[in-house]
């Protein structure tokens, strides 16, 4: 093959899987947490996908948590109908439906401003998870370039945190009394109006590392375009 069609072959690639990029409708991320420090203890699992907002140009979007796999137990319980330890509402609220361990879905938009999913657990060694967004929030812009004065340009936030027994404490973090904003919030994935997400993760206790890791997930396409670019490089180096 000569330099010339090889340069020409690797930019077709790079081309199709740039597009591919463009094209994608889902993200998806892995989680997985280290829950050993509190094996065998109870506590209780929680999740939440709000909206930032509900104006004109705040986007909305859907979370699916699923794949959901842990060597603790979760408590078998219907969290539609089962209040919070202590009060506060039933464990799981909002524009939620699903039961773990299978898929749960959140919907988050203007017409629901707390989507909550939370389940009683005794912790094992790990969990896991894989947390697919989809909808308006990573498939269209709709922030103007220069927004209305008073208007705001938000979108949805996943985020996971953990609370003892009693859901007095948060658990594997450095802020276990909920003093701070955000603080308590093991990690999630913030998403934005122009399509695109950033995962993050808060301190552990002690303000030491997150027991959270994040990781994102190529796309099914992903792999079928990878395959076509590399598949077209091996055509052309047999023809020359």
């Amino acid at each position: 093959m000569t330099p010339r069609v090889f340069a020409w072959s690797a930019k077709c690639a790079a081309l199709t899987l740039f597009a591919g990029a463009g094209l994608a409708s889902t993200i998806t991320y892995d989680f997985t947490m280290n829950t050993s420090s509190l094996l065998g203890t109870s506590g209780i699992l929680d999740m939440q996908f709000n909206p930032g907002g509900n104006g004109p140009y705040d986007a909305t979007g859907v979370a699916t948590v699923s794949g959901f796999q842990t060597d603790g137990m979760l408590v078998a319980e219907d969290p539609y109908t089962t209040s919070f330890p202590g009060g506060g509402g039933e464990l799981a609220s909002g524009n939620v439906t699903g039961t773990l361990t299978a898929p749960v879905t959140f919907t988050a938009g203007p017409t629901s401003l707390l989507n909550e999913y939370a389940q009683q657990i005794t912790f094992g060694t790990e969990l896991s998870f894989q947390l697919t967004l989809s909808g308006q929030a990573v498939s269209s812009s709709i922030c103007p370039a220069s927004p209305p004065p008073g208007s705001t340009c938000s979108a949805p936030e996943f985020f996971i945190d953990f609370l003892d027994s009693t859901a007095s404490t948060f658990l594997f973090t450095d802020d276990p009394t909920g003093s701070s904003p955000t603080g308590w919030i093991v990690g999630g994935v913030q998403e934005s109006p122009n399509t695109s997400t950033m995962p993050f993760t808060s301190p552990g206790p002690g303000a030491g590392p997150s027991d959270l890791i994040l990781s994102g997930l190529p796309e099914p396409g992903t792999y079928i375009l990878l395959a076509t670019g590399l598949f077209g490089l091996i055509v052309l180096k047999r023809r020359r």
